[in-house]
């Protein structure tokens, strides 16, 4: 009886905080995210949608510490498909990111190719990154923050 009684009590010690955490929403600001924008090229664009973006690349990992992810998917059920998936450190590494003369440049040369451009951010991104963002007339959706956490990768 005693051994149930303790073993409950362990269970219902280590819940507590689960349960706790579960109810828990990020900070939004400093947390870090997810971006997710959606291309479409124009029927033969592909190669130069994907040539336009791998020059960017190289100069978002080059000049962007706080871009943490980076990287350029083909839609395998349509060969005019892609997406960026894009993890910020922070909502600051956003605007960073927006303000990049580079990707200026990038969205410039490559919009006439596409028709369809899309952006849809994950996570505790503060009001004014979002703002930042939905002004420059990409559509956006914002999915926030309900519950979860981000794991300290820090050596």
């Amino acid at each position: 009886m005693v051994e149930r009684h303790f073993l409950y009590i362990l269970l219902l010690l280590c819940a507590a905080p689960l349960a706790a955490h579960a109810e828990d929403t990020l900070p939004a600001g400093p947390s870090a995210f997810v971006l997710i924008a959606r291309l479409h090229a124009l029927p033969g664009e592909a190669e130069n949608v994907v040539a336009l973006s791998s020059a960017v690349d190289e100069k978002v990992e080059a000049g962007e510490p706080g871009m943490l992810l980076h990287t350029f998917d083909a839609n395998p059920n349509d060969s005019l498909g892609f997406v960026w998936t894009e993890v910020y450190e922070n909502s600051e590494a956003l605007v960073l990111h927006l303000n990049n003369a580079d990707l200026t440049a990038y969205l410039e040369a490559v919009s006439p190719l596409l028709d369809v451009f899309t952006v849809e951010l994950y996570g505790a991104v503060s009001p004014d990154a979002v703002a930042r963002l939905r002004e420059t007339g990409t559509p956006v959706v914002h999915y926030p923050n309900v519950l979860g956490y981000v794991r300290d990768l820090t050596p």
